[in-house]
């Protein structure tokens, strides 16, 4: 009789934890992203901002190569330094249980909050050669 009562409590013990672990995982990842949406939209904001200056930087040197063009590169890459960080928070983000596309969701809404309207997404989202 107490083994079966143990087993019936063993049993609604886990069946209870694997209820309560699924109900509470996505207010978990509601609240990282909450708490992590302002940080994280600004270092995606500064990474986008320093591939484009590089981008930029690197079809100036190859159209007209000079010296100052050079420089303006190595200035540009350096401003990746940006993208660093960007990468760092965003693995510390899915150590967080985040993944991905939760992930994108957060810098798209970033886009969305920045972006005064439709030609600054398109901006944004542009790759110019």
């Amino acid at each position: 009789m107490r083994l079966a009562s143990s087993l019936t409590s063993f049993l609604f013990g886990i069946i209870a934890g694997i209820f309560l672990a699924f109900s509470v995982m996505p207010l978990w990842k509601l609240c990282v992203m909450q708490i992590a949406q302002d940080r994280f939209g600004d270092l995606t904001f500064k990474c986008d901002d320093a591939m484009r200056g590089h981008l930029m930087a690197k079809q100036k040197l190859v159209g007209t190569p000079s010296k100052a063009n050079a420089d303006a590169l190595k200035s540009a890459e350096i401003g990746l330094l940006d993208c660093q960080d960007y990468d760092l928070m965003r693995k510390r983000l899915t150590r967080w249980g985040l993944t991905d596309n939760e992930l994108s969701e957060m810098s798209l809404l970033a886009i969305e909050e920045k972006g005064a309207d439709l030609r600054d997404v398109v901006r944004i989202h542009e790759i110019r050669y």
